[in-house]
């Protein structure tokens, strides 16, 4: 029985669990009046919404249904940014939101402290006047679920922010962290990698946190989109970056990088990537290149598994200019979809049975994105819009049900201590994540109260493939490698036990 229960939790640590919370990605709203509602994954429907722009948006949703969604609407003059409620209607006093609302610089949080009100963050990343790093909070039940405006525009910084920002649930499952990096316009003459993060807790915004890490980068436009367990994330840039970065969901810091294409440090700029999306196991990475040298869109699969991830590149499908493909999102049914604009048409689109084609009239489907090369079964076109076209876009929604990080050192909401406890607050805990130059894997512990214990190695089976003893040095500290050569790829736990402690840590070896 307890080999039973020990294998039970190292399942659990490894996957994740899904929280208890009643936010959902269940219903999206993008492009000229699109909209997907998939409450049931296996039987997704379609309908009409009060967006109809060109760029991205952002939803947010319960069991009940949408709840709200912001973009614009070119039906509104001056042309503004809003944000809509259940009722499809324009909330009152959300007009003139700051920041550039382009692909991916708008996103929902909920607050954790109160389940009335939900956080939306947006960035500027295009015009100096919308520069900065701002929030909105909304009351969405009040005045009958019609919403009412808390605060507006309240400014974090005055950046120009790269058009990344996204969000990741906090360890504990409760909180949430909120990414951003800033960039240098007009033309990126200084690169960066630099990235911001704030915690939203239920005292509020904490931060910022900052982290330069990785790969240098010098454009405003890209993409940044989690793993499905949180604990990684992709970043590309339109001048050909696409790296990866292990992150900690309880400390929020990158741990370590996984770079896959570099971005050139002077023009030709041939590789444009838009946008990236997570296979539902994390093993495969899909993007989107349009190529600048051929007016060619291809979509690529890389292999995360793969000894060499840049070597596994494998074109899933190619387009030609007007067709367009833009964006990428893993849906509730795990399957990817992708839109795309028909260039032969200007936006907004005219409102003429010419004007919905087989390119904005339908999105692109990959069926089975955890599968390799061609059995990913990409069927361009096949999921049908009804009345809907898409643009460029598609929704900017971080996973609101994904859960606490089982097993970690923040996986318990412990009363007395602050969301992000200080390392004066916390007691023992372990950093372990895996250098792929090095083929192994760096493990510290630190405030162990143990003199003496067994440092172990367990395989997804709970199988133990590495196992010594160990002595803890004065002050509590302990740090190694693991060598794992031989070790096959895959998700492995790293565990160290003494008299007073135990404490672990999942690591994933590409």
């Amino acid at each position: 029985m307890n080999e039973i229960k020990t294998l039970s939790c190292i399942i659990l640590l490894l996957f994740g669990v899904k929280a208890n919370g009643q936010y959902n990605n269940n219903h999206w709203a993008f492009g000229d009046s699109a909209y997907i509602n998939w409450s049931n994954p296996n039987n997704p429907t379609v309908g009409v919404s009060a967006h109809t722009y060109r760029n991205g948006s952002a939803c947010i949703s319960d069991s009940n249904g949408i709840l709200l969604y912001t973009g614009y609407n070119y039906n509104l003059n001056p042309l503004r940014p809003s944000v809509w409620n259940k009722f499809d209607i324009d909330i009152t006093d959300t007009g003139r939101i700051y920041g550039g609302l382009w692909y991916h610089s708008s996103l929902f949080i909920p607050d954790p402290g109160n389940d009335s009100i939900i956080y939306l963050f947006t960035i500027g990343v295009t015009s100096a006047s919308r520069y900065g790093f701002y929030y909105t909070r909304v009351n969405y039940k009040a005045n009958n679920d019609s919403g009412l405006v808390i605060q507006k525009n309240v400014q974090l910084n005055n950046f120009p922010a790269f058009d990344g920002l996204m969000s990741v649930r906090h360890g504990n499952g409760r909180d949430w962290w909120v990414v951003s990096q800033k960039w240098y316009p007009p033309s990126g003459q200084i690169a960066t990698n630099e990235f911001t993060f704030y915690l939203i807790s239920t005292i509020g915004i904490n931060g910022p946190f900052s982290q330069s890490i990785g790969s240098v980068h010098s454009t405003g436009l890209g993409h940044l989109i989690f793993s499905n367990d949180g604990n990684q994330f992709a970043n590309v840039t339109t001048r050909g970056l696409i790296e990866i970065y292990n992150f900690d969901r309880c400390s929020g810091l990158i741990t370590s990088t996984i770079p896959i294409e570099l971005e050139p440090s002077s023009a030709p700029y041939l590789h444009t990537i838009t946008s990236c999306a997570y296979s539902k196991d994390n093993s495969k990475l899909y993007v989107i290149d349009a190529s600048q040298s051929t007016s060619t869109y291809y979509i690529l699969q890389y292999d995360l598994l793969a000894t060499n991830i840049s070597a596994s590149k494998f074109v899933v499908d190619s387009f030609i200019a007007p067709t367009a493909p833009w964006q990428m999102k893993l849906a509730p049914d795990d399957n990817i979809y992708i839109s795309a604009f028909d260039e032969n048409f200007s936006w907004p689109y005219p409102d003429t049975s010419t004007a919905y084609t087989t390119i904005n009239n339908n999105l692109s489907v990959i069926n089975y994105p955890d599968s390799l090369g061609a059995a990913c079964d990409f069927q361009p076109f096949s999921f049908n819009l009804g009345t809907g076209r898409s643009y460029f876009g598609l929704p900017n929604n971080p996973d609101y049900e994904l859960g606490a990080w089982v097993g970690s050192p923040c996986d318990t909401l412990s009363v007395g201590l602050s969301p992000n406890p200080s390392p004066e607050e916390r007691g023992a805990w372990m950093q372990a994540w895996f250098n792929p130059e090095w083929n192994m894997i760096h493990v510290n512990a630190s405030k162990l109260k143990g003199k003496s214990g067994v440092l172990r190695l367990f395989d997804v089976e709970g199988r133990v493939i590495y196992e010594r003893k160990v002595e803890v040095i004065s002050g509590g500290y302990f740090t190694t490698e693991i060598n794992l050569n031989g070790v096959a790829s895959g998700v492995y736990i790293v565990s160290l036990t003494t008299e007073k402690d135990k404490v672990q840590g999942k690591v994933f070896k590409l």
